[in-house]
């Protein structure tokens, strides 16, 4: 195994994609308290596992949005737009690491599923500040799009994001 083959596994691993899961859950209940529909969870480690996105969320004001998210990448300054683009390609190839990570994120209990509803939520909410910094980076940048999301319905999502759920 190559240098950059082990590199994007020590990055791109279940551990980290449940943590990133649960931060995303934290946000989205923060903003309207209600559980998170599953198939949501999709778009959420293409778009933290990238540090170019992760870094125009970390950029944005939490109160700005997701659609003044996906404008940014309009701007000349960005001038990315196949970045949200992208984002449905890429969510179906994180599907497997997605589904792992959401796995774990049950069993350690940071977040439970209503197997009925397919209907999610965090089961603990308080903040963990013992991860790395770069890890607690990610974990920011996914509550904030946790919130985002939670303050449009799937349909606007799914025109922001270009993505189908």
């Amino acid at each position: 195994m190559g240098n950059l083959s082990k590199e994007f596994e020590n990055v791109q691993n279940p551990a980290l994609g449940a943590y990133i899961i649960w931060n995303f859950s934290r946000g989205y209940y923060e903003y309207n308290s209600s559980f998170i529909p599953f198939q949501l969870f999709f778009v959420v480690l293409p778009i933290i596992f990238r540090a170019d996105l992760v870094d125009i969320i970390t950029s944005t004001q939490k109160q700005s949005g997701l659609r003044y998210f996906a404008d940014k990448f309009l701007t000349t300054k960005v001038l990315k737009n196949d970045m949200v683009s992208h984002i449905h390609k890429a969510s179906e190839g994180t599907k497997l690491l997605t589904l792992k990570s959401l796995q774990i994120a049950i069993h350690a209990n940071l977040i439970s599923l209503d197997a009925e509803s397919a209907l999610l939520f965090p089961i603990t909410i308080s903040e963990k500040k013992s991860e790395s910094a770069s890890v607690i980076r990610l974990g920011k940048a996914a509550e904030k799009l946790g919130n985002w999301c939670a303050r449009l319905t799937m349909h606007e999502i799914s025109q922001i994001l270009k993505v189908r759920f």
